[in-house]
């Protein structure tokens, strides 16, 4: 005797529906490791204490009267690209509900939009390495930070060499 499997789903449209859920799962992992692994800081002091403990020195070494500035300027993820994320995903779902002509159509959306999601993030991801790798502030006195914006931004905070 032979038994027949039933291979329809239980929900028609089901299968559109586990392609909506994998399109908000790579989201969800595209905004963790953004939230991980983008990050970065640059520190540094415009020069030092002198070696007698008197006065301070420059960055060139030669004796100062003026105490020196230090600081830092640490890489975080924009808000606006994990806003990026969330319009592609209801614009995805926006463009299914009035375009999509069949289900092939939708899956191809779909597959669009979890491609357009990889590239959002590999693309904020080296910007904003390459933002914070390319940093060099010799004077925190006088600065100027270029940030990756919508893909990642700068906090900057300085401070006198003696007030840490």
């Amino acid at each position: 005797m032979t038994t027949t499997e039933n291979t329809t789903p239980l929900l028609p449209g089901a299968a559109l529906v586990v392609g909506i859920r994998s399109l908000l799962i790579w989201a969800i992992i595209a905004s963790a490791v953004m939230g991980t692994f983008l990050r970065g800081t640059h520190q540094s002091c415009s020069g030092g204490i002198a070696t007698d403990g008197q006065g301070f020195i420059t960055n060139d070494g030669s004796p100062s009267d003026i105490e020196p500035r230090c600081g830092v300027a640490t890489l975080s993820p924009s808000p606006l690209v994990f806003l990026l994320l969330a319009a592609i995903v209801v614009g995805t779902l926006t463009l299914i509900l009035r375009r999509a002509v069949d289900e092939d159509h939708a899956f191809r959306i779909l597959n669009n939009a979890r491609m357009a999601i990889v590239i959002l993030t590999l693309v904020a991801m080296a910007v904003g390495w390459i933002a914070v790798m390319t940093l060099r502030v010799d004077d925190w006195s006088s600065y100027a930070v270029f940030s990756p914006q919508p893909f990642a931004q700068f906090e900057v905070e300085s401070w006198l060499l003696t007030q840490r």
